[in-house]
């Protein structure tokens, strides 16, 4: 009898530790507002299928205030699909303590396409909303008063580079049609790029994504991503994946 509950409770421990490990990421998609040739409203429900497809349960905030009001640490990483393009008054201060704190504390973060133009001086109807602290936590920005731009909307291929990381694991080379962004500004370090693309405008190869810490935070940053169709390539949506489950660990 002994030696059968023991084999029970060894059982127990053993169905409770798997189900742990299976438990669900959580996620949080942080959008509401984004240049006019974004539409969020489209593009984020394909950013969140494409996450859960994985195992995770991603929910949306509509309301950026919400890095403030929501419970942060509930979530094992956060996705920003948003600029606020028009919006000159920019984040309060204690969403920016809230946000930075996460990060700091070991919070994930996916920033996606043009989310890299936010907070930024050089926003045409925002510049007032400057936060230079996000240029810590995304480190490749446009810059509208520098030499930022990108090809034409369009079909190219995307390389992945020789860098051995969990996010590009598996994956090969492929086609999008997408904004091939290039010059993006930035002075602190991000590694070797994960993945290139070979730019019609400049000639050459330009990275298109890197991953980096902000504190104990991991940061994930791609340039890919203008729109449904650019976010509903296979290999993207993987991508997407492999990089929230490696930003939530």
């Amino acid at each position: 009898m002994k030696s059968l509950i023991t084999g029970l409770l060894l059982l127990l421990i053993a169905t409770i530790g798997f189900a742990q490990q299976n438990d669900p990421m959580n996620g949080l998609i942080l959008t509401g507002k984004h240049h006019p040739g974004h539409n969020w409203k489209k593009t984020t429900p394909v950013i969140q299928s494409a996450l859960e497809k994985g195992n995770m349960e991603v929910e949306v905030s509509k309301d950026i205030e919400d890095l403030a009001r929501l419970d942060l640490s509930k979530y094992d990483f956060l996705v920003l699909n948003y600029n606020n393009w028009d919006n000159p008054e920019g984040l309060s201060e204690s969403s920016k303590e809230d946000f930075t704190s996460y990060l700091e504390d070991g919070g994930g973060l996916l920033i996606i396409h043009f989310a890299n133009g936010a907070w930024h001086k050089s926003l045409p109807e925002a510049g007032a909303s400057d936060w230079p602290e996000y240029r810590k936590i995304c480190r490749r920005v446009w810059d509208h008063d520098g030499p930022s731009a990108h090809d034409k909307y369009g079909k190219f291929k995307v390389e992945v580079t020789d860098v051995d990381h969990e996010i590009t694991e598996g994956i090969s080379d492929f086609e999008t049609m997408d904004e091939l962004y290039y010059n993006q500004v930035g002075n602190a370090p991000v590694g070797e790029p994960l993945m290139v693309a070979k730019s019609k405008d400049t000639g050459k190869k330009e990275p298109q994504a890197w991953a980096y810490n902000y504190g104990q935070g991991r940061i994930f940053q791609i340039l890919l991503g203008h729109d449904v169709k650019s976010l509903s390539v296979p290999e993207v949506q993987q991508i997407l994946r492999n990089a929230a489950q490696w930003a939530g660990e």
